[in-house]
């Protein structure tokens, strides 16, 4: 059986698996929810100095794997999250990471009052409401940094808008990264009522679950190939590729949130267990044998090979059994089925997509050999 077990910054895991910071691990009891359901890692939801006022409502559903939100950090007072739960938190025996925020003053005062208290192994800083300014971005590091005794993680948001330059400015303070946070803002609305889902000042929150997925694997693998500092996946997780597409673009772990709250907590020991399926069905013995593999088949191919070439999607008769699911998808209609499926050269515009939607992989995009 493939060892799912993965380590990061000394601090053991018993799988990659791990909560984020969200609703699902707001407190103790929610901690323990994610703990019996099989987590490898807890992280707690956000704290900062002042107690959050969270708009009433703050999450929106977008089907079919998708949410929106304008929830933000703990509503509940530091110093009771500290002293009580993270106390019990510690108890699960479980490597536990908590989330702070947000500037360099909160920061540097929270990080005092968690030293030296042997209540967490890391801690991660979201900058999700921080000026990302990259000498901004540096000094709130720092300000975490200097004041604890853990390993120290940075939370990037989407709207990093130059992501070489953050990690530069980050890479010599922090012990490690965690890609993304929610994507935004966005807004959506009632067409009958004309009123928001969400309870914001304008309506609008923050989009998370199946839909940023590209967006948190470019993130995770543009990390990896600026850094050699470990990089932690979150966003759009919903089955166990997703995991393996996470580590085989660099991560050392994922962190989960919007599914645990669609289909409950019992989502990440699923999770774990199906990618331990997988990778023994697919013959990788553990995360470091996946881990970052994506990189060096982008190498050997840079995933432009097929530029000026003539590419078609070829069919594996053997395999394919004319479901019709590429004829459907096909907007130039170059597909059809006759006595088998049937590719009009002259139509096809070699898009791809064909490919994508076919249950049976009997379709792949080749060089025609003349």
């Amino acid at each position: 059986m493939a060892d799912i077990k993965t380590e990061i910054c000394g601090i053991k895991f018993p799988n990659p698996v791990f909560t984020a910071a969200g609703p699902t691990a707001a407190d103790y009891k929610m901690l323990l929810k994610a703990r019996n359901g099989g987590a490898g890692g807890l992280v707690t939801k956000t704290i900062s100095v002042i107690p959050a006022k969270v708009p009433i409502p703050n999450i929106s559903f977008l089907p079919p794997n998708s949410l929106m939100n304008a929830e933000l950090w703990s509503e509940m007072d530091y110093k009771k999250f500290i002293s009580e739960e993270m106390t019990k938190i510690k108890e699960l025996n479980l490597p536990v990471i908590a989330s702070v925020g947000y500037s360099p003053e909160d920061l540097a005062f929270l990080g005092k009052e968690l030293k030296g208290k042997g209540l967490i192994d890391a801690v991660e800083f979201s900058i999700h409401y921080v000026d990302k300014n990259a000498d901004n971005l540096r000094r709130t590091a720092a300000a975490l940094k200097d004041n604890i005794d853990v390993p120290v993680f940075a939370k990037f948001s989407p709207a990093i808008s130059d992501l070489p330059l953050a990690v530069k400015m980050l890479d010599d303070i922090v012990d490690g990264y965690i890609a993304i946070n929610s994507v935004g803002p966005g807004l959506d609305f009632d067409i009958k009522t004309l009123k928001p889902y969400l309870g914001s000042s304008d309506g609008r929150g923050w989009l998370s679950g199946r839909a940023i997925l590209p967006i948190g694997l470019h993130f995770v693998a543009s990390i990896y190939a600026l850094s050699k500092k470990p990089v932690i996946g979150v966003g759009g997780i919903r089955a166990a590729e997703d995991v393996v597409k996470y580590i085989m673009a660099g991560a050392s772990a994922v962190q989960v949130c919007s599914m645990s709250i669609l289909k409950g907590q019992g989502v990440y020991g699923k999770l774990a267990k199906d990618l331990n399926k997988w990778m023994d069905e697919n013959n990788y013995s553990d995360i470091e044998s996946l881990r970052g593999i994506f990189h060096k088949q982008a190498e050997r191919e840079k995933h432009i090979l097929y530029f000026g070439k003539q590419v078609f999607p070829i069919v594996d008769r053997a395999l394919c059994d004319t479901c019709g699911a590429c004829v459907k998808i096909c907007v130039h209609e170059a597909l059809s089925i006759k006595d088998g499926l049937e590719l009009n050269k002259e139509l096809c515009v070699r898009c791809g997509i064909c490919t994508q939607v076919c249950p049976k992989d009997a379709l792949q995009m080749k060089e025609e050999l003349i």
